[in-house]
């Protein structure tokens, strides 16, 4: 055992020991004063040696009560109605066992046995006056719960830190259909609360007993208990142990999110760091009471950033994508999460000028997002062309259109493979980069940003669900490259990143388009991602599900990386929101010039040609890619 545990459970034992004093010195001194306010009003007074037999013959049945019923063992600032339950049955038991006591003190001299009427309530005065007192200063919340677990509700361990683990039970018992589980035990992470109860339920041990735990718990009721996870996002050591326990032995393992609903395990759950909180009071200012169009409104991003615009309030928000079903799926979902809030759907391709720049001139926005994107790495190496018409002409037109319009904030979606791009995705996503950099100098009343980011974890076609899918078929899940990195955040994070950025440049005075990139930490192996994805299933890599490397793909590079050399990177005023400094890009005459050449070629559905165009637009773009000389020079 280590001395850290060695002081924790030292700190526990003597809290208990006070807690256990307390409640034994108080029921003595109740019974101390009960007598003497009966004699006080009645007149007389009773032998002192008989006040002092009685209250300590009290105290020892008192103890042995209060131990029976494992009052000492509650966490005062986290008393429940279980608590307060056991409180008044050691009350109860205790005055049981003392009655002979008392009667042979009245039968020795005139002891007042009616003192236990007053007795009673100035002992549970004392007893829960310094609880209360705890929960209310710690949660403010002295409400009663009085809802009891169901039987049919699964038994579970619940794991975390007290403060969670107790606002987690609180929350199940006051949700309306009653709680999801059954907490057998609670294995509480910050190491000072062993053996004491929380919520009236008992603190088992630490986290390096959850194995141990698990095993006793199994064989004491003859199946397997859950796992509920009541621990912040942040805290990684958690999630990883309980990984290994729930894989090992099939268990199923969950989260107590929100309301106390139980939630499954997120793919963003299993980053190697937490997840980026970002502070939304910027965005607020620029979104609340704001026209906001989104380009691609109905995907995965496009639909987060619906979501958390709704949620500030828009004067007006406006959705545009191609997809019919996307569009629908998040329309409705908006009308039932945030019905007063205006919606305007439009059904369109952001190649089509003529309908992109009427329903921006219709829907007069002050914010473009612009997320609308083809995206999948293998097949625009199959559709070069395709990918070239959206990626980089729709980016061309909406930004145009908006300066046209005189939109106060416009920002871009780009991606960590727009820097040295091997691939088409990438070469794209680079090329709409370089056009919005140099065209924002030249629409001055319009705030341009550009937002570049990893992977983005659960969105539609990205590894995540892939791997999903690939392991409730059984397997085999399929890595590339045992040693391939990616950098990866939640779609959350990603959301709340392009949202950032447009409020950060709304508020600049430069012209020039800026930047951002979210500082994602250290990029994850692929295959890291997905052994942990197998155990967050209940099971075990290369036993249960297999593992098969297939090797990269077209297109696909080992190791990603968000900056250029020589781009100068710098922190925002928003922690974990990084800006980098324009190094500069072509004149805007000559990247148009090129971009016609470029997308004139990939209209008449010339792969080579505009593809070679794309290549001699900036020297970073297909550097060891071999794609013939340019068809033609353009100055």
């Amino acid at each position: 055992m280590s001395s850290v545990e060695v002081s924790a459970r030292r700190g526990a034992i003597e809290a208990k020991a006070l807690c256990f004093a307390y409640d034994v010195v108080t029921g003595m001194v109740a019974m101390l004063l009960a007598p003497r306010i009966v004699f006080m009003f009645a007149g007389g007074a009773a032998p002192t040696w008989l006040e002092l037999f009685v209250a300590i013959a009290f105290g020892v049945t008192a103890a042995f009560a209060m131990w029976l019923r494992g009052v000492h063992r509650q966490v005062w600032r986290h008393t429940s109605l279980r608590d307060v339950v056991r409180i008044f049955q050691a009350v109860a038991l205790t005055h049981v066992m003392s009655l002979p006591i008392l009667i042979l003190a009245k039968t020795l001299e005139d002891y007042p046995v009616s003192s236990i009427y007053l007795q009673v309530p100035i002992w549970l005065t004392a007893l829960m006056v310094v609880r209360l007192w705890a929960r209310g200063r710690s949660t403010g919340d002295l409400t009663a719960i009085f809802r009891r677990e169901p039987p049919y509700a699964p038994r579970a361990l619940v794991v975390g830190p007290a403060g969670h683990v107790a606002e987690a039970l609180r929350a199940a018992r006051k949700a309306p259909s009653g709680t999801p589980i059954r907490a057998i035990g609670i294995v509480e992470t910050s190491g000072q609360h062993y053996g004491r109860d929380i919520e009236g339920v008992q603190v088992m041990g630490g986290i390096d007993q959850l194995a141990t735990l698990f095993d006793h718990y199994t064989a004491r009721f003859g199946e397997l208990p859950w796992i509920a996870i009541a621990a912040p996002p942040e805290d990684r050591r958690t999630m990883e142990a309980a990984l290994a326990v729930s894989s090992a032995r099939k268990a199923t393992l969950l989260r107590i999110g929100a309301k106390a609903m139980l939630e499954q395990i997120r793919p963003a759950d299993l980053l190697a760091r937490p997840e980026r909180r970002l502070d939304m009071a910027p965005v607020a200012a620029l979104v609340s009471g704001a026209r906001v169009f989104i380009t691609g409104g109905g995907g995965t991003i496009g639909g987060e950033l619906a979501r958390q615009c709704a949620a500030l309030g828009p004067s007006e928000l406006t959705i545009y994508d191609a997809s019919e079903f996307n569009v629908f799926e998040i329309d409705q979902e908006l009308s039932r999460a945030y019905p007063n809030v205006v919606r305007r759907i439009v059904i369109g391709d952001i190649r089509d000028e003529v309908r992109l720049e009427q329903a921006m001139r219709e829907a007069a926005p002050d914010v473009v997002i612009h997320a609308a994107a083809l995206k999948h790495v293998p097949l625009m190496e199959q559709n070069p062309n395709e990918a070239i018409l959206t990626n980089v002409l729709g980016a061309r037109r909406c930004a145009t259109i908006a300066a046209e319009l005189g939109v106060k904030a416009f920002t871009f979606i780009s991606t960590d493979k727009a820097v040295n791009p091997s691939n088409v995705m990438g070469a794209t996503k680079r090329a709409a980069e370089l056009f919005i950099q140099a065209y924002a100098p030249t629409a001055p009343g319009t705030r341009f940003s550009l937002v570049r980011f990893g992977n983005v974890l659960g969105s539609k076609g990205s590894v995540s669900p892939l791997f999903e899918r690939q392991i409730a078929e059984g397997g085999p899940v399929t890595v590339t490259h045992p040693d391939m990195t990616r950098y990866f955040m939640s779609v959350e994070e990603a959301s709340a990143l392009v949202l950032q950025s447009a409020a950060l440049s709304a508020g600049s005075t430069s012209d020039e388009a800026t930047l951002y990139v979210l500082d994602m930490g250290e990029p994850v192996r692929i295959m890291d991602l997905a052994e942990k994805m197998i155990r967050m299933k209940g099971l075990t890599p290369g036993q249960d599900i297999l593992i098969r490397v297939t090797g990269p793909r077209p297109g696909e590079k080992l190791t990603e990386t968000v900056f250029y050399n020589r781009e100068q990177v710098k922190q925002t005023l928003v922690d974990g929101v990084l800006e980098v400094a324009n190094t500069g890009s072509p004149p805007i005459g000559e990247v148009q010039a090129r971009l016609d050449a470029i997308v004139s070629y990939a209209a008449r559905r010339d792969p080579q040609a505009s593809l070679s165009m794309m290549k001699a637009l900036a020297p970073e773009i297909f550097a060891d890619e071999v794609w013939g000389e340019p068809v033609m020079n353009v100055h």
